[in-house]
């Protein structure tokens, strides 16, 4: 696979894990109503947690989430811009 072909795949698995960190984060704060750190939990379990389990069942050990420092912070960071804009939206 070349280098950009390479990026552009980083970039997609790390647009869906931010996507996927909005979600779980705007649940947590509208379905359960969650502070701070319950939203920034649910947030990066759901943006986590499928590509760990993705990893594992195609034997890509360790998976991707704890060899690359991005998507845990793509994750929080997604997480944490719900949270802002939840609370903001709600009053």
């Amino acid at each position: 696979m070349s280098v950009s072909a390479t990026t552009g795949l980083l970039l997609l698995d790390l647009a869906g894990t931010a996507v996927f960190a909005l979600n779980g984060a705007l649940t947590a704060l509208r379905a359960a109503r969650l502070d701070l750190v319950g939203v920034l939990t649910l947030g990066m379990i759901t943006a986590l947690g499928g590509g760990i389990i993705r990893d594992v069942i195609i034997a890509s050990l360790p998976p991707a989430t704890f060899r690359d420092w991005r998507y845990p912070a793509v994750a929080g960071a997604g997480a944490l811009i719900a949270f802002g804009w939840g609370r903001s939206s709600t009053g």
